[in-house]
């Protein structure tokens, strides 16, 4: 691997006005694996914000042959602990940050491991280090990364080389995404594997490099798509729909852009869209080329909305266990609300109505679980993934819902709560974000109002207004068993995993 990512003085990362090359960077990386010294097979925490420091110490346990093991920085002790005590490690690097928090985690695990701190290494001198040889061997296990725990106790992912390259070479060498002139923006935690392979691995692979940015906000945002001069953005559904949401405000505000995107909506020249609404793409930098849909469906109406502005969306389908990519959208075939085709090397199939997979991608296993590996099995190698999609003719998928997260009413009826929760939250004059849930029997929509509806009002104004305006009109709509019986307000922001994910059983615990 050293060699694909020696690229001597091209830029590998640029964090606001810093700059290092391929070069820097893995001098930094022999650095941090000769502080952190481990033996193969070891396991490593890392705990910390997206930063320089993170790359170097990743690769750096990649150096010495040991095994990483990021965890989420904006996890509660709870969490992070758990992971700790489970992934039975042999030290831990962590930012300054993240210190006081890490040393109560580890004091809760009842473990006692040597701890490097980031700052103090990111910015030391390396110029006097040798480049880092970074071995690997298809067989050996690279990365544990932790399920997101949206309906409980995570568990260890055990991912080999082999499973990242295969999902690295599938959009580098065979679909030809990622290339040496495309840099890629860090934006997601780059503890979950969406984002460490798809940013991160993949970009240094290539040679285009990645620019980081540290905030969701859209003024930190378009700073880093344009310093970075990005090409690639990797996001979750939620962040696309925001953006999306936020210029088709200000087009609907004008009388003339409203108009030409009626034409552009009509029309699906993608030529004429990017003259039309070349503005966009210039207060994004003007170097993009795609935008990465991943870890939850993309809505329709989203992905149509950012096609007619000359964005093209491109949407995969993955898991954890999968490294994360089972089927990812080609460029030139690109259908909104479709997750497009199986990577190079994977077989997908529906089984009973689940999305059910193998290939070089998929995991080795949990961690210290053989059972549940074993359980997720089917007889011919097929990975159960839990996921509800149907597959057309030409081998697109469209994933339909979560098995799971089906709700099964006493008449027998099946309802899939993200169904209704995309057509509720379209109300967004009001609904700010919902979640689809039951008791006693009945559907139950946890809603978090808008901002701007509910200022000055009471929560039983807030209340009647929901229900005159939102749900008559929604129940008016559907089917009789999807109407909605009863309405709760969130003042909080619903439970979410870092990627954006609902966490449904707290959502019963709310009820």
């Amino acid at each position: 691997m050293t060699e694909i990512i020696k690229k001597s003085d091209r830029i590998a990362i640029i964090n606001g006005n810093t700059r290092i090359s391929f070069t820097e960077m893995l001098q930094h990386i022999y650095q941090f694996s000769k502080v952190c010294t481990c033996n193969k097979g070891e396991r490593i925490l890392i705990l910390s914000e997206n930063r320089e420091g993170w790359i170097y110490a990743f690769y750096g346990i990649w150096a010495n042959q040991a095994i990483a093991v990021p965890i989420d920085a904006e996890g509660t002790l709870e969490d992070i602990s758990y992971i700790m005590k489970d992934s039975k490690p042999s030290a831990i690097w962590v930012s300054k940050k993240k210190q006081k928090g890490a040393l109560e985690a580890l004091k809760m695990a009842g473990i006692d491991i040597p701890m490097y701190v980031i700052d103090d290494y990111e910015f030391a001198d390396a110029s006097a280090c040798p480049l880092a040889e970074i071995p690997n061997d298809e067989n050996d296990t690279c990365i544990i990364c932790y399920t997101s725990g949206t309906t409980g106790s995570p568990k260890g992912v055990m991912i080999s080389y082999g499973n990242m390259f295969a999902n690295t070479d599938a959009v580098y060498k065979h679909v030809h995404i990622y290339d040496e002139n495309r840099r890629t923006l860090i934006l997601l935690p780059l503890h979950h594997i969406l984002s460490l392979g798809g940013t991160c691995v993949i970009s240094f692979m290539c040679g285009g490099g990645v620019a980081l940015c540290q905030s969701l906000s859209a003024p930190k945002l378009m700073q880093a798509l344009q310093n970075g001069q990005v090409s690639i953005v990797v996001g979750v559904p939620r962040l696309w729909q925001m953006l999306y949401r936020g210029i088709k405000s200000k087009i609907d505000a004008n009388a003339i852009t409203r108009t030409l995107f009626k034409i552009c909506e009509k029309l699906q020249w993608r030529g004429l869209s990017r003259v039309v609404f070349k503005s966009v793409r210039d207060k994004m930098g003007g170097k993009i080329v795609y935008l990465v849909s991943a870890g939850a469906a993309l809505d329709i109406e989203t992905g149509k909305g950012l096609k007619t502005l000359g964005l093209d969306v491109l949407e995969g389908y993955g898991m954890t266990e999968a490294a994360p990519m089972i089927t990812f959208t080609r460029p030139d075939d690109i259908r909104p609300g479709c997750s497009g085709i199986a990577v190079p090397g994977c077989e997908v199939k529906i089984i009973d109505g689940e999305i059910c997979y193998k290939g070089p991608n998929v995991m080795q296993g949990y961690y210290g679980r053989p059972e549940e590996t074993a359980a997720i099995f089917d007889s011919e190698g097929f990975l159960h993934s839990g996921d509800l999609g149907v597959i057309d003719s030409e081998g697109h998928l469209t994933v339909t819902g979560r098995k799971k997260e089906i709700i099964v009413l006493s008449n027998g009826k099946n309802v899939n709560p993200n169904e209704l929760e995309e057509k509720l939250e379209k109300y967004s004059d009001y609904v700010k974000e919902v979640g689809v849930s039951f008791a006693d029997d009945k559907l139950v929509a946890i809603i978090v109002p808008e901002e701007k509806f509910a200022e000055g009002k009471s929560e039983a104004e807030i209340l009647e207004a929901l229900r005159h305006n939102v749900m008559n009109p929604f129940n008016e709509s559907v089917a009789p068993y999807k109407k909605v019986s009863r309405i709760v307000l969130s003042s909080t922001p619903l439970p979410r995993t870092r990627l954006e994910k609902l966490q449904r059983y707290k959502l019963q615990q709310m009820l």
